[in-house]
């Protein structure tokens, strides 16, 4: 199984990325995480990555503008940013194996990123979402709300609510989260991303993937509505701790959720 790293082109910057080379069967673009989610993250999506390749699935993998090895600040980053990154991997991976159409595969916001990327492509033949983002503007409240934790674990105290953290992003500044500069149009464009609404303009097979810590948790409503938008949806649940987190317990691989997934690929190859 042979595994590449290589720079490839972005719009403005260049994007770094490792290709999993294969083939036989639909190639995947992997849509990582935000910030710390995805350095826990990186090892789960490596095993995936080369569990995929072994069943003839070329896949790549890369780090967006600001993230890992591409180029660029992560203050520069942004949801536009984000979206345009993934087209150049999906045009990327089409050129390495000559395939008309891809699967994307994102995790958390990546997973927000890939079904917005594929409502609005007509290449995207598979879409699997493990625990998306459903509510972009709640999501970015919970990132206000980390800094603001970590500004009573330093000063005992909240200097800036949240309120004055959105004014010093309007002002030009950046808001620090868990170590990453977050600027204000990655904020902006958080509070506008979210998967509800009506009917989804992607038709294709889709999998939603409901992560609980432990067995027999009810569905998640936001996840069964999210289902019910896509035609060709299927919404499972897999058991696992929340990975994307540092907790306790090193996930170099996630099997229950694997299993679900591989399951899913078998039935709609």
């Amino acid at each position: 199984m042979h595994e590449e790293p290589f720079f490839f082109p972005g719009d403005t910057h260049r994007l770094f990325g490792v290709f999993h080379a294969s083939e036989g069967r639909l190639p995947y673009v992997f849509c990582h995480p935000f910030g710390e989610e995805k350095l826990w993250t990186h090892r789960v999506f490596v095993t995936f990555a080369r569990a995929l390749a072994r069943r003839g699935h070329p896949v790549l993998r890369f780090d967006a503008r600001g993230n890992g090895d591409s180029s660029g600040g992560f203050a520069e980053s942004s949801i536009a940013t984000g979206l345009e990154d993934l087209a150049e991997a999906i045009e990327t991976v089409k050129a390495r194996t000559g395939a008309g159409e891809v699967g994307l595969l994102g995790l958390r916001l990546g997973a927000t990123l890939a079904a917005t990327a594929a409502a609005a492509r007509a290449d995207v033949a598979r879409l699997v979402l493990w625990a998306p983002i459903v509510d972009g503007a709640r999501y970015a409240q919970d990132l206000l709300r980390i800094n603001m934790s970590t500004q009573m674990a330093v000063y005992r105290e909240v200097r800036q609510d949240r309120v004055a953290l959105v004014e010093t992003m309007k002002q030009g500044q950046t808001v620090n989260v868990d170590g990453y500069e977050i600027a204000y149009p990655l904020y902006e464009g958080l509070t506008g991303l979210s998967l509800k609404g009506g009917p989804a303009a992607f038709a294709a097979p889709a999998l939603i993937v409901q992560l609980d810590r432990g067995a027999g948790a009810p569905p998640q409503p936001e996840l069964t509505a999210l289902a019910g938008r896509y035609a060709g949806a299927t919404l499972v649940q897999a058991q696992e701790e929340p990975f994307w987190k540092e907790i306790e317990r090193f996930y170099d691989t996630a099997p229950n959720l694997f299993t679900a997934t591989l399951d899913w690929m078998d039935r709609h190859a």
